[in-house]
């Protein structure tokens, strides 16, 4: 089996590198990395080059007005074997388009049989692909698979156990096992039957997924793109799955800001509020009005808080003033 793990990076190359690091490192041998870098614009492209060419051997596929694509075969093997692609994209057009590009621009030469969706603010622990692999290959029916996500910050506090709780009426996530102590016991069934969507930050998904459910969806730029895809992944007959040996570190919102709210960046707020209003319009009109309410409740939080700035650009997306994000 053939994993082909994607990364999406925009203006955090050094996290990228890492994260690069940890999966070479891993005891994960049988994969292939598509990297994409977003148009930072800040010498990230170059970064990688130079990061990518001291193991392996650069070579141009394709230049154009859109992306240049560079594969990277692995120095002194006689077979030439590609490990990495690398795509560099001539705008930024959001976490979804950039998986979709990186998938789009895989080299012809690879056939995976699963496709690894990983934040490029994560660094994964050996075998941890392994993990969510035998979880996927003994449920068939698995469509995307989390993994124990662990704060990088505090590697002994949990993010999340594979995924979140969404509430429809509010439009409001509540992550699974937040701030728990790693090392306790986990009923990993008991959290797939919680589990509204897996999180983001890593998601395995099949090739007969891919096939039948299609990509990530474009209409968000980034956040609630994963829930739109678990929606879509049941009602094709798939479920959720979370393999609780995998351990992935997440340096959570790095590159965005879009942490907790106290520290999360305008853009942040920006698209919090409106793809909140976007998804639930899309699966769950009837709660508009509630999830309107809640949206008001957090621009006075924002007030409470003394972030004037967060909440007049919230309330301007929320009535329909802003349809433009900040830059």
């Amino acid at each position: 089996m053939l994993t082909e793990i994607v990364l999406v990076n925009w203006k955090r190359a050094n996290d990228t590198c890492a994260c690069i690091s940890s999966i070479q490192n891993s005891a994960d041998s049988n994969w292939y990395l598509v990297v994409c870098d977003n148009f930072s614009q800040d010498g990230s492209a170059e970064i990688f080059k130079n990061f990518l060419g001291a193991t392996f051997e650069p070579r141009c596929r394709h230049t154009d007005d859109s992306v240049e694509v560079v594969d990277y075969f692995e120095k002194g093997n006689y077979q030439n074997k590609l490990l990495v692609t690398l795509v560099i994209n001539s705008e930024n057009s959001g976490f979804s388009r950039g998986n979709n590009i990186a998938l789009k621009y895989s080299s012809p030469l690879i056939k995976a049989d699963y496709f690894w969706f990983l934040n490029n603010d994560t660094v994964v622990e050996p075998c941890a692909l392994n993990h969510m692999l035998t979880r996927m290959n003994g449920n068939s029916n698995i469509g995307i698979c989390g993994s124990t996500l662990v704060y990088d910050f505090d590697r002994l506090t949990i993010q999340a156990y594979g995924g979140a709780e969404y509430q429809k009426w509010t439009g409001a996530v509540r992550e699974i096992g937040n701030r728990t102590q790693l090392g306790f016991p986990i009923d990993q069934q008991s959290v797939e039957k919680r589990m509204s969507y897996v999180s983001g930050a890593s998601m395995l998904v099949s090739k007969e997924f891919l096939e039948t459910v299609g990509p990530l969806s474009e209409d968000y730029f980034l956040y609630y793109e994963e829930i739109d895809w678990a929606i879509r992944a049941r009602k094709k007959g798939f479920r959720l799955g979370y393999a609780s040996d995998a351990i992935v570190y997440h340096k959570e919102g790095a590159a965005l800001g879009s942490g907790k709210s106290e520290g999360r960046s305008l853009l942040a707020e920006y698209y919090g509020v409106r793809n909140r209003l976007v998804f639930t319009r899309k699966f769950y009109p009837w709660a508009l009005p509630s999830v309107f309410c809640f949206s008001l409740l957090q621009i006075l939080r924002r007030c409470l808080q003394g972030r004037w700035g967060h909440a007049r650009l919230m309330a301007a997306v929320l009535f329909g003033l802003r349809k433009v994000p900040p830059r």
